[in-house]
């Protein structure tokens, strides 16, 4: 760039020569100086506001950043009980993307003294025709599914469950499977296995 003004300020200083011929050219020369001087001040005075701008919008979006991280820590104290139980990432992402879905699980559906150990993003195949997205959450008292609009709550014992496992379905989806007595509960389109594994792991610690 200080180049390209070098150049510039070389072509500019020739047509001042060729269009003050007849002039003083000690003062054409100052009065063009303290031009580009009053110019390139004026840009400096541009470019630091700028700066300054963008600094305070990055101050901005840090502090948002740490509100929107803080809300979302307090939520998982609330889902998970962050005094007897850790969080995964994955736990982290999801919450934070539905807000309001975890707010309403702790205000209408855990009972007193209940808290979550994990839960995955699924489908339960309530029937051959009926396929319900929701959520399937492990908590220290009991395993519940509950479909994305509240309309669908149901919750499974743990001294019924007799076994879980997973199986594959597809090639990227994952399903977890629970004998729950007589009946065969299937949950697919799962798509983290690692969250799977660690859903099904609490599960078998809680029989």
């Amino acid at each position: 760039m200080g180049v390209y003004r070098t150049v510039c300020y070389k072509v500019e200083d020739v047509f001042v020569r060729v269009l003050s011929r007849k002039q003083d050219s000690e003062t054409i020369t100052m009065k063009v100086m303290d031009y580009r001087g009053s110019k390139e001040a004026q840009k400096a005075r541009k470019k630091e506001k700028a700066q300054q701008r963008a600094a305070v919008a990055q101050q901005q979006k840090e502090r948002k950043k740490e509100q929107e991280h803080q809300e979302v820590l307090g939520l998982i104290a609330k889902v998970m009980n962050l005094n007897k139980n850790d969080y995964t990432k994955y736990e982290y992402n999801e919450i934070k993307r539905n807000k309001s879905f975890f707010t309403n699980l702790v205000a209408t559906v855990y009972e007193p003294g209940e808290y979550g150990f994990c839960f995955l993003k699924c489908e339960f195949d309530m029937s051959k025709t009926k396929e319900l997205k929701g959520y399937l959450i492990v908590t220290n008292k009991r395993v519940w599914f509950i479909s994305n609009d509240f309309r669908t709550q149901q919750k499974f014992r743990y001294q019924t469950i007799k076994d879980v496992n997973w199986f594959k379905d597809g090639m990227l989806e994952k399903g977890l499977k629970i004998q729950y007595g007589t009946k065969k509960l299937e949950f697919d389109e799962i798509f983290d296995e690692k969250q799977m594994q660690r859903v099904a792991s609490k599960i078998k610690q809680a029989l």
